[in-house]
């Protein structure tokens, strides 16, 4: 009784955890991606040396640390790189400077000015 409980059961997993032939017919039609352009590759580079650089740096307030970090797990660094380079052209901001492209960054992941740590008032 109990070989046959076991065998019905993983018989089960077996054909729950089996590929559909119509999922593997839907994922075969998607196309594959497109390879990124060198310009591509050289700017996300620059974008996560920077990312990388802010957080590792002691000048960066803990807030925009905290920002920058949940943002990289929960949206593709792919679309980070592309929304900083946008906000970048958009205000016309000179790329060459990494804190021009934190703070744009730090933006386009929801960070938000009155979210600064608030200087200590005298």
């Amino acid at each position: 009784m109990a070989r046959t409980r076991l065998a019905l059961a993983l018989g089960i997993a077996a054909l729950a955890l089996s590929p559909t032939p119509g999922l593997a017919e839907a994922k075969k039609a998607q196309p594959a991606p497109k390879p990124p352009s060198q310009a591509q590759m050289q700017a996300a580079a620059n974008n996560f040396r920077v990312f990388m650089g802010g957080l590792q740096s002691d000048k960066v307030p803990q807030v925009v640390k905290n920002v920058l970090f949940a943002c990289v797990y929960s949206v593709p660094f792919s679309q980070i790189s592309e929304n900083t380079d946008k906000a970048i052209t958009a205000r016309k901001l000179d790329k060459s400077k990494p804190e021009n492209v934190l703070g744009a960054m730090a933006a386009v992941c929801g960070f938000r000015p009155e979210m600064a740590p608030q200087p200590p008032k005298k």
